[in-house]
């Protein structure tokens, strides 16, 4: 199949045409990330621990979200998964699907976003023979960002970095990076310590599973 080809059967999965996750991208692994509305902005709520400094400055804003066009299309696909969820989960199946055999046929490892602007928990949805998204492609590496401290990942294929909004605690962060995890920390400038804590830089690659544990990632400030 032609990457061509992939990327035209796939309406819900942005594949190689995403500036922050193509920088990951090389000849042994590829990235398809999803694209939703973020927060309340499609009249359901898919960021329920958006603080209100994340809802003003979120990456909705950031590179072609800021066309109509595509502000539009995130609309739709969100409406589609809230009010039409069975034929959403059986369309995104099928594009999931299309993107690991894209990978497998040229030797690729393929990882796959699919809260890349919103922060919906998957793994509560049981898709097909009482399974998960993450059960039915054990052999693609899923990862997500995350607000919600509490959710939790067992899957040795679903990475989650939780990320620090202006209402959490640095205290918070250090609990967290303690116990092994990485926190998503905005700034300027991305420091090399911060709080006393190691800090690594998340804007070089999106490929937050290759990420040293137990660290800081660093971002600069996207979107408006």
């Amino acid at each position: 199949m032609k990457l061509s080809t992939l990327k035209g059967k796939c309406k819900l999965l942005n594949i190689n045409s995403n500036a922050k996750t193509s920088k990951g991208d090389d000849d042994t692994r590829m990235t398809a990330i999803m694209y939703l509305a973020s927060s309340d902005m499609s009249g359901y709520d898919t960021c329920e621990h958006a603080s209100p400094q994340c809802k003003r400055m979120c990456l909705i804003s950031a590179g072609r979200g800021v066309f109509s066009n595509v502000q539009n299309a995130r609309i739709n696909r969100t409406k589609m998964f809230f009010e039409e969820q069975s034929k959403f989960l059986a369309q995104l199946l099928e594009e999931i699907t299309y993107f690991t055999d894209y990978c497998i046929e040229h030797g690729m490892s393929a990882y796959v976003r699919l809260n890349g602007t919103s922060d919906l928990n998957f793994i509560d949805l049981k898709i097909k023979d009482d399974k998960d998204i993450y059960q039915l492609f054990p052999d693609v590496q899923f990862y997500d960002y995350t607000k919600d401290f509490k959710r939790e990942t067992n899957y040795e294929n679903y990475y989650l970095l939780y990320s620090r909004s202006e209402e959490t605690t640095v205290e918070t962060v250090q609990e967290l990076v303690a116990e092994g995890k990485n926190v998503a920390v905005v700034f300027d400038n991305v420091p090399s310590v911060w709080q006393g804590l190691e800090v690594v830089s998340g804007d070089e690659t999106d490929l937050r599973p290759t990420d040293k544990q137990g660290v800081v990632v660093g971002l600069t400030a996207k979107g408006k």
